[in-house]
């Protein structure tokens, strides 16, 4: 953990986060594997042994690249696992704990508020009636996980003012995909809700087996236009770049 009450954040890679806040360690859309089918991880495969245990999960949807199963079962300690309304019985046959919350629902962990959020997202046809949310972790800093999400109506309405906001920005190939921010739109985003900081996510990690030997930009591409249009749109915003694996820490609120 940081010293005294800071925030850490490390980048596993995809839409893997690990938010170490108030003693609380937790870990958002778990992908802990070197492949996913014909995907293939670029960057470190994260090390279980040295993560850690974690305390909670966050589960944003079903979407196998971010409702892994085989990374769940992998998690180190006893977390509590935190899913939109209707997969908590997947998670109940892995013999885990958890809770289901929709949009709007909120629990407390240890002093930490967990807040669901709505997101716009295509659902997946196993689960279709499994919606897709994001979370605000507040405590002494406020982290607003997207997870998988496009621009809607009313979203700077639903949060606001956060003190980081983890935002997609690509996706799992070269296709920019229906669905996701993208790095402008995640840009805007970022504006409307009064984010303070930004994290992106969910770019430079799976790609197609081999594919990146014949085009390697879109795992790269998306950072780099994430930070040029943040530099134009919203220069007061306080952008950071990270490698999987890598971590950096904000002082905390006050």
């Amino acid at each position: 953990m940081p010293d005294g009450q800071d925030l850490r954040v490390t980048w596993l890679g995809h839409s893997t986060v690990l938010l170490e806040i108030d003693g609380l360690r937790i870990l958002t859309d778990p992908f802990l594997r070197s492949h996913l089918g014909p995907l293939r991880r670029h960057g470190p495969t994260p090390d279980v042994q040295r993560l850690g245990p974690i305390d909670a999960v966050l589960i944003s949807h079903a979407h196998p690249d971010h409702f892994d199963r085989a990374s769940l079962r992998s998690v180190l300690g006893d977390p509590l696992v935190v899913v939109p309304v209707g997969l908590e019985r997947e998670v109940t046959r892995l013999g885990m704990r958890t809770q289901s919350l929709a949009a709007g629902q909120r629990l407390m962990l240890a002093g930490v508020d967990v807040i669901a959020a709505p997101a716009r997202h295509g659902r997946w046809p196993r689960h279709p009636m499994v919606a897709t949310l994001g979370f605000v972790v507040d405590g002494t800093s406020s982290v607003y996980f997207a997870g998988d999400t496009s621009w809607f109506a009313g979203m700077g309405e639903r949060v606001h003012g956060v003190d980081l906001a983890l935002l997609p920005i690509g996706s799992w190939g070269p296709q920019r995909a229906p669905w996701h921010l993208g790095p402008v739109g995640a840009v805007r985003v970022a504006l409307e809700i009064g984010a303070r900081a930004v994290i992106p996510v969910h770019w430079g990690t799976l790609y197609p087996t081999g594919l990146h030997r014949l085009w390697p930009s879109p795992l790269s591409r998306p950072a780099i236009d994430f930070e040029r249009a943040a530099v134009r749109l919203a220069p007061d915003i306080d952008v950071r770049i990270l490698r999987p694996g890598a971590s950096t820490t904000f002082a905390r609120r006050g």
